[in-house]
């Protein structure tokens, strides 16, 4: 995988961690020097940027896969589940740092909780793509366990931290769409490991 995929994965596998720490109360003790400040802030400004910027209604409020800068193609009209959670975790993550104003951030997360509501899925699941325009699936159909994952992880997260600044009704939102997804459907009980994915159209997963 690419570097995007590299840091969707470790994200996905540090998400347990990760959803234990935001639950705990914080902590005064702050061990990061001015320069790890700044470094970190310019980096989830910079990420921020991107979602506030390419999440439009002409798309649905879905975030491209990428923008191609040179040549200048611009957004690509697709989007994954692991985009769309980025997003979800970016607008709250931009909320917390006091990136932007609260109602920007929850109005973005609203908009694409509206959307993905309403796209057609798989046992709970989104499927691998979707065309930010029109909402249908790219073909083929699939349903990717790692994209499953990293929307599920992103979806936990930023649905507690919703909950922990007190927007309730939105946080359940997240969170009963992540708990709607069936994990079971790409797990294999006999060698205790996930499959790669499933093919929707015949329920096979891949070998």
């Amino acid at each position: 995988p690419g570097p995007a995929g590299k840091a969707a994965g470790i994200i996905w596998l540090l998400s347990p961690g990760f959803a234990r720490v935001t639950a705990r109360p914080r902590s005064a003790k702050n061990d990061l020097t001015e320069a790890d400040r700044a470094f970190l802030l310019d980096s989830a400004r910079a990420i921020w940027a991107y979602f506030e910027e390419n999440c439009t209604r002409e798309d649905h409020w879905l975030p491209p896969d990428n923008v191609q800068i040179q040549p200048p193609k611009g957004a690509a009209r697709r989007t994954s589940p692991t985009n769309i959670g980025m997003a979800l975790a970016s607008a709250l993550a931009a909320m917390e740092l006091e990136l932007c104003e609260p109602v920007k951030a929850v109005a973005l997360i609203e908009n694409i909780m509206s959307t993905i509501e309403s796209l057609p899925r798989w046992r709970g699941h989104l499927f691998n793509w979707y065309d930010t325009a029109t909402c249908a699936p790219l073909s083929p159909a699939y349903v990717s366990t790692v994209d499953s994952g990293n929307l599920c992880a992103c979806l936990i997260a930023a649905g507690r931290g919703l909950a922990r600044r007190g927007y309730d009704a939105l946080a359940r939102r997240l969170l009963e769409f992540a708990g709607q997804i069936d994990l079971g459907a790409l797990y294999d009980g006999k060698r205790r490991l996930f499959y790669i994915g499933v093919d929707p159209a015949t329920g096979k997963p891949s070998p």
